[in-house]
């Protein structure tokens, strides 16, 4: 366990430090935006390009990660939808939660982790769970937000056809796949440029992270109560289900150490940005990153160490 928390350690130091500098400082969001619009629009486009172009993807090899990766993201979806009736949520909690549920740190927090595990060579694999996360996020999720918004499925279709089309990191997916299966020659010069790119995202991103929890409030203790059990959910107890899920089925958990992982991330800062357009509950979103990052730190590890990687 301390050689697992010595490994991610630098990571959550970066973000720590960050969130600190901007308590002390107060950078503000100026920061905060521009270094998020480079690692969402280039920075991780960038970096998972580089990834699947240097190497040929097999459906049939990956077959098996990518269907179970989509139905726990899919299976995700409905136990949202289940909890949110069950509990009678207010529509901007509902939908929240709906987003949320499945919307974790998978690409920002996802890929810093399992490269300082793995090493560079997991990136195609941390890459191709990426896409499918992004791929039923913005079809299923962000589809079905804008239909519970305007009840237009034209409206939500094209909501869907807009994001395959103009989203940077899924153009950066296909792009990817093209080049490394149909074994483009690329120029070592472009190549050059696209990795130095790359190898800013990380600390970019961790910095963003932190600048943000900077940026956030304490508020009252009762108002952290979902926050907390909501932070459960996401960091135990849904990763737990794919776990054991995937035992279930007798395959074996280790097989799918990266998906696994991905699931146990925190929050992501996205549906913070996407707050506004669907009427989400910003405030539970803000303390919910800022909470599941902060217990990330442990049960990180404690996944890790149950994979026994």
């Amino acid at each position: 366990m301390i050689q697992i928390l010595t490994v991610i350690a630098p990571l959550f130091l970066i973000i720590f430090a960050s969130a600190c500098l901007q308590k002390w400082k107060n950078i503000g969001n100026d920061w905060q935006k521009v270094l998020n619009e480079f690692a969402l629009n280039i920075g991780l486009p960038a970096l998972i390009f580089s990834a699947l172009a240097k190497t040929s993807f097999s459906l049939q090899t990956e077959a098996p990660l990518i269907i179970t990766t989509s139905i726990y993201i899919l299976l995700s979806f409905a136990v949202a939808v289940t909890i949110g009736k069950i509990f009678h949520f207010t529509k901007p909690i509902f939908l929240t939660v709906f987003l949320c549920f499945v919307f974790d740190n998978f690409a920002y927090l996802g890929i810093p982790v399992l490269t300082r595990l793995f090493g560079t060579t997991i990136l195609p694999t941390a890459s191709i769970i990426v896409a499918i996360y992004l791929f039923w996020i913005f079809t299923v999720g962000t589809g079905y937000l804008e239909f519970a918004q305007n009840h237009s499925r034209q409206k939500m279709f094209a909501s869907i056809t807009k994001n395959l089309i103009t989203n940077p990191l899924l153009m950066a997916v296909m792009l990817g796949l093209i080049v490394g299966n149909l074994r483009i020659v690329v120029p070592s010069v472009i190549f050059q440029s696209i990795d130095m790119l790359s190898a800013s995202v990380t600390p970019t991103v961790l910095i963003v992270i932190g600048l943000f929890i900077g940026t956030s409030t304490i508020g009252k203790l009762s108002e952290w109560r979902g926050v907390c059990l909501f932070s459960l959910a996401t960091l135990a107890i849904l990763p737990a289900c794919f776990y054991f899920g995937i035992t279930f089925f007798g395959f074996n958990p280790s097989h799918f150490s990266s998906s696994i992982i991905e699931a146990a991330m925190p929050l992501g800062t996205t549906p913070f940005a996407l707050a506004d357009r669907f009427g989400l509950d910003k405030k539970f979103i803000a303390r919910s990153i800022v909470f599941s990052t902060i217990f990330s730190v442990l049960s990180l590890p404690f996944w890790i160490w149950i994979l026994s990687l």
